[in-house]
């Protein structure tokens, strides 16, 4: 019997490089709340068009029934599709000589999924990452869980990417990463783009108070008093000035009407 009623409550930010438009962001963000499905991409600024793929698959995933892909050989199946999709949209596109040489070499981005499942009395997780867009679980302030990477020394300029051609797909996959745990009533859950991972890591292995800042704005939708923090940031060369996607996840669990009856 299911004593527990589970309750995730998600913000989401988005952010642009400095002296760009929301609309030129090439980062996404996708959240299907009755699916407990959420996603964050970075699509590669120098590969052809990259913010209709890097939006494609974080709306994509999100929406896949009964669930989305977490598995690596699932997943690379549905990106598969997903990437020839893309590239016979782009068949109807007229392109000067230069363009035509980056569509052939197709689109890139960063991916990381969350999915979360209701076990009986549980709350189950699982999540996948290509690339260095990062999944957080945080309980009591602590790391619980990360991935792909958990440390800012970790990222670098050449990540693995998910690629809109078929015939890189295998390569990438080989470097994906897979997870999975537990969820408890009080964790959070963030998914981060690779600047404002990198960024968090670095700050809340010295235990910097601007965490504590950071996860206060996120979980009051203070969007610009963030986006001034994150600023500020980038202002002082602790963040790097790229785009900037993240989801917050809060898990809340309440006893049931028929246990609270009961007493």
């Amino acid at each position: 019997m299911n004593l527990r009623s589970w309750h995730l409550q998600s913000q989401q930010f988005l952010l642009p490089k400095e002296g760009h438009t929301l609309a030129e962001c090439e980062d996404a963000v996708s959240v299907n709340a009755l699916g407990l499905s959420y996603a964050v991409t970075d699509g590669a600024t120098e590969a052809f068009d990259a913010r209709r793929w890097a939006r494609r698959l974080a709306e994509s995933w999100v929406e896949v029934k009964p669930s989305p892909p977490v598995s690596v050989a699932d997943f690379g199946v549905w990106a598969g599709a997903e990437g020839e999709e893309l590239h016979a949209a782009w068949e109807t596109l007229t392109l000067p000589w230069y363009a035509e040489e980056k569509r052939r070499g197709g689109s890139f981005a960063a991916f990381v999924g969350l999915h979360f499942a209701v076990e009986g009395r549980r709350l189950s997780w699982r999540a996948i990452a290509v690339g260095d867009s990062c999944l957080i679980q945080r309980r009591n302030c602590e790391l619980r869980a990360a991935l792909p990477l958990a440390e800012h020394q970790d990222f670098n300029s050449r990540p693995v990417l998910v690629p809109s051609r078929a015939e890189l797909m295998k390569s990438a996959l080989d470097r994906a990463v897979t997870g999975a745990g537990e969820a408890e009533s009080g964790d959070i859950f963030l998914l981060l783009s690779d600047a404002v991972a990198a960024w968090f890591f670095e700050l809340a292995a010295a235990h910097h108070p601007l965490i504590a800042e950071f996860d206060s704005l996120l979980a009051a939708s203070e969007n610009e008093a963030l986006a001034d923090l994150l600023r500020r940031e980038r202002q002082a060369k602790r963040l790097k000035d790229d785009d900037v996607a993240i989801i917050r996840i809060a898990v809340v669990c309440e006893p049931s009407k028929k246990m609270m009856n009961a007493k």
